[in-house]
């Protein structure tokens, strides 16, 4: 019975270790500038820079900030698969988007990017743990997308900042979009409610989203999707 006992809290011990190790490999892209000045946004590629230094600063990440002219298809593409095809089953990929959107695609500084061609990227990964966010107008119509819904899969999790015939909004005097606000201090640790310093894709969830409506009188509803468990943690801090 002793000899079970131990061996049962070396096991919990070791998965503890190798869950407080995993790594976190994330691509933040922030498109503020668009060519010319008619598509230019106020703070994207502010949203970018904070979320990529919330994972810097919380440790043991992976981290790639893209911005403006350099957000191109291309480089975004190469960026996430180069990352993600290092990560491990116990480690984290996502990828961070702030710009403009429109059915079916993200607007990069060049061209869009299909979701499918997001997918892709993230199945290259071994991770158990995939995490799309986004902050871009319409990005809830990625829940509608057949290819995105077949490739879909138990470790991806989709975490949108509006419907799909939603703006996602900006706020003058704010220095980053109303989503990536909330999403920025939710991450931080406002977001969790039971306080065990971990926090959960629920408690993300709810405090995002009640947030948000409330800050836009309910013109934007944020949108989570994807065959997750609700507990699945999404950061420590």
């Amino acid at each position: 019975m002793f000899r079970k006992t131990i061996i049962l809290i070396t096991a919990l011990f070791l998965a503890y270790v190798k869950s407080t190790y995993a790594k976190t490999y994330i691509v933040c892209v922030g498109v503020r500038d668009y060519p010319g000045f008619a598509n230019d946004l106020q703070v994207s590629d502010q949203d970018a820079v904070y979320i990529a230094d919330l994972y810097r600063r919380n440790g043991n990440a992976e981290v790639a900030c893209i911005k403006n002219r350099n957000a191109t298809a291309a480089n975004i593409i190469g960026t996430m698969k180069r990352m993600y095809s290092a990560a491990g089953p116990d480690d984290t990929v996502i990828l961070f988007f702030s710009g403009h959107g429109e059915r079916g695609v993200f607007r990069c500084y060049d061209r869009p990017i299909p979701y499918s061609s997001i997918t892709d990227c993230m199945k290259l990964s071994r991770s158990r743990k995939r995490f799309v966010i986004a902050d871009a107008c319409m990005s809830g119509s990625m829940r509608n997308n057949r290819r995105t819904q077949r490739q879909n899969d138990v470790s991806v999790m989709f975490f949108l900042s509006s419907r799909n015939a939603e703006p996602s909004r900006e706020m003058y005097g704010m220095r980053n979009s109303i989503f990536t606000n909330y999403l920025y201090y939710g991450l931080k640790g406002y977001a969790d409610a039971n306080k065990d310093r971990m926090v959960t894709a629920k408690e993300l969830f709810s405090y995002v989203s009640n947030h948000v409506i409330n800050a836009t009188n309910r013109r934007q509803h944020p949108v989570m999707w994807g065959n997750f468990n609700d507990n699945m943690v999404i950061m420590r801090w």
